[in-house]
């Protein structure tokens, strides 16, 4: 049942140490898809099993995400399959797309402060 998922997690391992990890992220729900940026590699979509898409800074300690999509930014209704970064544009600011199978391909665009779908 779509409502009855579980939580997931979120490892970033290193070359150098395959035995433990460098970061781990925690998520309310499970991550069915991710993507690094290829410019940014620090920056980490992730598309989840409860709709929602969230970026990361592989680079920050704390266990939460930057920029994530709620009700109010606009969100997926069924899991997200797929997210992809796109190729940057000079003064534009950075953006993935998402594939859900609610039928929809959404546009994320990360702003000073916010994540918008257009």
């Amino acid at each position: 049942d779509f409502m009855k998922q579980g939580s997931g997690v979120i490892a970033i391992y290193s070359l150098k140490n395959t035995k433990h990890p460098m970061n781990s992220f925690t998520l309310e729900s499970g991550a069915l898809c991710l993507d690094f940026h290829p410019s940014y590699n620090q920056l980490l979509a992730v598309g989840c099993y409860d709709g929602s898409v969230k970026v990361f800074d592989i680079r920050k300690a704390e266990n939460k995400p930057i920029f994530t999509s709620d009700v109010r930014s606009g969100k997926h209704t069924d899991p997200v399959w797929q997210v992809s970064w796109q190729p940057d544009e000079i003064g534009k600011d950075l953006n993935f797309f998402s594939v859900s199978s609610d039928g929809r391909v959404a546009n994320w665009v990360m702003t000073k402060n916010e994540l918008k779908m257009e």
